[in-house]
């Protein structure tokens, strides 16, 4: 699917998206590519954490699935908002590239990605903890 499959190949998409939303934050751009960006952020890292435990979801659907089933109610690894923030995120993110209008800005953004990093910074746990 991508890639090697591995962790650390996502953790470093991961890093990437990350690096790019603090250069879009300096540049002042829109909402939009920054929901894109932190989606893809949290996306990665959760498939990171999902390998690791030796998940493999082929879709963007079964990977939040997954996230939420096996991460929060089986194994009880990340809270219940981490769980659904991936879901949330590809929301936000189908609207800012979807839509012509949409009904969140820069607050709102603000909100997200404090909620996106505290997901990324518990799926990077999960990913290099060795199981």
């Amino acid at each position: 699917m991508y890639m090697s499959e591995k962790p650390e190949d996502f953790l470093r998409l991961t890093e990437q998206a990350v690096d790019d939303i603090e250069k879009m934050l300096d540049s002042e751009v829109s909402v939009r590519p920054l929901y894109n960006r932190l989606y893809y952020a949290v996306f990665y890292s959760a498939k990171a954490a999902l390998l690791s435990e030796g998940i493999r979801p082929k879709t963007h659907r079964g990977t939040a699935s997954q996230v939420f089933q096996i991460l929060y109610k089986q194994k009880e690894k990340i809270e219940r908002e981490e769980a659904i923030a991936l879901q949330k995120l590809q929301q936000k993110r189908d609207m800012a590239d979807y839509e012509l209008e949409i009904n969140f800005d820069h607050e709102d953004f603000k909100q997200d990605h404090e909620q996106g990093t505290k997901f990324i910074r518990t799926a990077k746990e999960i990913a290099t903890s060795g199981k």
